[in-house]
């Protein structure tokens, strides 16, 4: 008789062995994507970038060494085949129109034209406000937005900008009034699409990211300018529009979209017998 010793393997659990789950390579990815994007913003976007990638590559490394990280996957019992039956059911029949889009309810584009002309009002009420408190001009403001079309407006001393110029405020004004409908317009059509909580969108989160795009844009393209700007009151400037056109449009009635319309109706012909496209015939 053998004197060999036999050891008994441990049970195995049930399963297929798969690669474990991790976001290491994922942080890793965006760290190298944000050391670029640095490259041409901001270079603390580039270290917090390589931050990011060094933390992402660590993880990604510790998956794979010394060993595989995996786990086990159970595997599930294929269900019972379904036996065909040969009795006969009713079947449904379809429409022929087509399924609703949603949202099936917008604001009108003309609350976005109005909440943003509003909103731009009391927007330039607050930016003059804190030129006169920064500054003791009205015009400070005024003559910064201007600069960022007028050539040489942005290298003026504090005490140039805060003197009245003709060309400077007509500019401002033009500016002013065609960024606040169009950004007006542009909420119109994105509130309805907020599930929840879109005046929270409006006023916060779409300001704050403006603000920061702006502030990263003006710093590579003009940073003279950047330097001038007092950024607390640009961005309660920015809030404050924010929640004056969000509260515009979001208590604004709302309106049927087109596509529930028969075409006679889109092309404005009057048609008291026809359904609409959405509904069934009464």
């Amino acid at each position: 008789m053998s004197n060999t010793e036999f050891h008994p393997r441990p049970p195995q659990p049930e399963g297929i062995e798969l690669p474990a789950p991790t976001s290491s390579p994922f942080t890793c990815a965006f760290g190298l994507t944000l050391v670029a994007a640095g490259l041409v913003t901001q270079w603390i976007v580039t270290i917090i970038g390589f931050m990011l990638m060094i933390v992402g590559a660590i993880g990604w490394f510790r998956e794979v060494h010394p060993d595989d990280r995996e786990e086990i996957v159970r595997i599930q019992r294929a269900p019972l085949p379904i036996t065909p039956r040969t009795s006969k059911v009713k079947r449904l029949m379809g429409q022929e129109r087509h399924r609703q889009r949603i949202p099936a309810m917008i604001h009108p584009y003309s609350a976005g034209v109005w909440g943003g002309i509003i909103g731009g009002a009391v927007m330039a009420i607050v930016a003059t406000v804190g030129s006169l408190i920064e500054h003791g001009s009205l015009w400070y403001a005024c003559n910064l937005l201007s600069a960022s079309i007028l050539i040489g407006v942005e290298s003026q001393t504090v005490e140039q900008l805060s003197q009245f110029n003709t060309t400077s405020f007509v500019v401002a004004m033009i500016i002013q009034i065609m960024m606040s409908v169009l950004v007006g317009l542009i909420y119109g059509v994105t509130l309805p699409m907020i599930p929840r909580f879109p005046l929270l969108f409006a006023a916060v989160f779409v300001p704050l990211v403006w603000s920061g795009l702006t502030w990263a844009t003006i710093s590579v393209i003009n940073p003279p300018l950047q330097s001038n700007i007092d950024w607390l009151w640009f961005i309660g400037a920015q809030i404050t529009y924010g929640i004056v056109t969000g509260w515009w449009i979001i208590n604004t009635e709302k309106i049927g979209t087109m596509q529930n319309w028969s075409y006679l109706e889109r092309f404005g012909i009057e048609s008291p017998g026809v359904p609409e496209q959405g509904e069934s015939e009464s």
